[in-house]
């Protein structure tokens, strides 16, 4: 089916489409930094962990905006529809693309705070059996359980 709306119509379908898609982007941002202050806190993982769902669908929203402009994606382009329009377009792909880089900071900044808590768990558990050894170095060995004791 060709496209039949005139270069208006052209630019306000990528506005309307690009608008919605910097608001998903702060939607994964606001999730992002709401997972780094659980995540800083030590408390509530279990939230953390399920707001990972909720980024998963809105990256799939993504990709479904992605994929009903892509059309017009690529007759902007080919179309000369005036620097106005491309100037319009561009700020919005500007938010968006600072949108990403702020949620990408954010990202590596939740990596690293999720490595931390993997290291303190680990030097937790380290201590635990530790702990556990030297019990087992000062009381002896264990007794073997009956059913295997065949000095009986």
């Amino acid at each position: 089916m060709a496209w039949k709306e005139d270069g208006s119509d052209l630019v306000n379908r990528l506005i309307s489409g690009y608008a919605l898609e910097a608001e998903v982007y702060q939607g994964l941002l606001a999730i992002a930094r709401e997972q780094g202050a659980i995540l800083e806190s030590g408390e509530d993982l279990d939230r953390c962990i399920a707001l990972f769902a909720r980024k998963d669908e809105l990256l799939r929203s993504i990709m479904d905006v992605e994929a009903e402009i892509e059309p017009f994606k690529r007759r902007w382009w080919s179309e000369d529809l005036g620097l106005e329009n491309r100037e319009r377009l561009n700020g919005l792909l500007d938010c968006i693309l600072a949108t990403i880089d702020t949620l990408i900071k954010q990202e590596q900044r939740n990596e690293q705070l999720l490595l931390g808590h993997q290291s303190q768990t680990q030097a937790e558990l380290d201590h635990i059996q530790r702990g556990t050894e030297l019990h087992r170095t000062q009381r002896g060995p264990e007794p073997l359980p009956r059913f295997m004791d065949v000095r009986r």
